[in-house]
């Protein structure tokens, strides 16, 4: 099984990757400190959590705790944004999306883009990224919220 190169456009913010955080607080060498976060590899993973918990799950999955998944994706669905990776695996940047924002096409494959879609304001986005930054405790160097195309591979 091999790789897939992809392009996305989604709406959120570009957090930049380990070595090069887009945001504060950062370290000198340009890395993330985050008091919640200890493994700066697992950044979106930790995130994610705290976002969770901040909706009030705070669940784990075993084959004892049936309806997990679903309300998994009821919080997740709440939480309203989400991450996605840019560029490669082994050196991957961060990008905070809206839920639901995402486009995406493989390979030689192309999409349509909707201008209105792009101009016209997101004030339910802009809300659920406002708060996502603040539970998080990041402020992106980014000056608001955009329609951002970024390529992955893996």
């Amino acid at each position: 099984m091999g790789s897939t190169a992809s392009a996305h456009v989604a709406y959120g913010y570009d957090l930049g990757g380990k070595e090069d955080f887009l945001a504060e607080p950062r370290d000198e060498y340009g890395s993330p400190v985050l008091p919640w976060c200890n493994d700066n590899s697992e950044l979106t993973e930790q995130a994610e959590a705290l976002l969770l918990k901040e909706t009030g799950f705070s669940e784990t999955w075993s084959d004892e705790n049936p309806g997990y998944f679903q309300r998994l994706a009821a919080a997740r669905q709440q939480v309203g944004v989400n991450f996605e990776f840019s560029g490669h695996a082994d050196y991957c940047g961060w990008i905070l999306i809206a839920t639901g924002s995402e486009r995406s096409v493989d390979w030689a494959k192309s999409m349509a883009v909707d201008p209105d879609q792009v101009s016209r304001p997101h004030a339910e986005w802009d809300a659920k990224l406002a708060a996502a930054l603040r539970v998080l405790g990041i402020t992106p160097s980014q000056a608001g919220p955009r329609w951002l195309v970024f390529p992955s591979y893996g």
